[in-house]
């Protein structure tokens, strides 16, 4: 069983993280560019909401004994199999999880405007997932 609790908590920091975000939602490409301080708030609140993302999707797989995920992006294909996510959207949370990892081990490498482009095309990724947990499991 779900501990609801602990889901409402991930769920809590993950639309935090995503509030801060998308305060930025209207700088241009340019202005982002120039600005270092909003790239790290940014990158540093992508990296959060993956990471909640990420927990959120293990806590169901493991507590409603679906699977043993064994690397970060497991839990959505386990997710998909069991008719949860479809194949769309387990492709754009595992693409996430290649970006947290660009974030958290390649921060030198990042592509700024990678970055811009997920701030202008890509919340709407996680605001879905947010409604599907709250749908599903909250």
């Amino acid at each position: 069983m779900v501990n609801i609790e602990l889901i409402k908590q991930r769920l809590n920091q993950l639309s935090e993280s995503l509030n801060k975000i998308e305060r930025f939602k209207d700088i241009s490409l340019e202005e982002f560019l120039e600005d270092d301080i909003v790239q790290d708030v940014i990158e540093y609140n992508l990296f959060i909401s993956i990471n909640m993302m990420i927990d959120i999707a293990t806590h169901i797989v493991v507590d409603n004994k679906m699977g043993n995920p064994q690397t970060l992006g497991e839990a959505f294909s386990i997710l998909n199999k069991e008719n949860y996510l479809n194949d769309e959207e387990t492709k754009a949370y595992r693409n996430m999880v290649g970006l947290r990892n660009i974030l958290s081990h390649e921060y030198i490498k990042i592509d700024k405007k990678i970055i811009h482009s997920i701030l202008k095309n890509n919340l709407k990724d996680i605001k879905k997932f947010i409604i599907f947990i709250n749908k599903n499991f909250v």
